[in-house]
């Protein structure tokens, strides 16, 4: 929430960037949260756009063009590979949201099912005599 007599606070696209990059951008600020970006960060948007344009080439004239690889399949692979590893950077990707690891936490156990399975150790105990 933000106060009426402030500002939006959420980053504005950079004046440098094109029309598809300015919503690329603006799609990459607002599905994340305020305070995630800066102003440097648009080439984020840059490279989404190049990965987007070589998709859509593909697309259209395939992936295979006279038997040979797409030259835009080389494009669409740099720009990929490179978005990956400025989401990881960045921490854009699922193991940033995450706030610990599952496997540091023990599991939860009641009392009633650590009973339960102390019985079945004993029952076992017993069929072995």
């Amino acid at each position: 929430m933000v106060p009426w007599d402030q500002g939006n606070p959420r980053l504005k696209p950079p004046d440098c960037l094109g029309e598809l990059e300015k919503r690329a951008f603006l799609a990459l600020v607002c599905s994340c949260p305020l305070g995630q970006f800066q102003a440097s960060d648009s080439f984020l948007a840059e490279l989404v756009v190049v990965a987007e344009q070589a998709h859509g080439e593909m697309r259209a004239t395939g992936v295979v063009v006279n038997g040979k690889p797409s030259p835009w399949w080389d494009v669409y692979c740099d720009a990929t590979k490179e978005l990956r590893a400025l989401a990881l950077r960045l921490r854009l990707g699922p193991q940033s949201r995450a706030s610990k690891a599952p496997k540091t936490l023990p599991a939860r156990m009641s009392v009633y099912e650590r009973l339960a399975l102390e019985e079945d150790g004993d029952d076992a105990d017993q069929g072995r005599n």
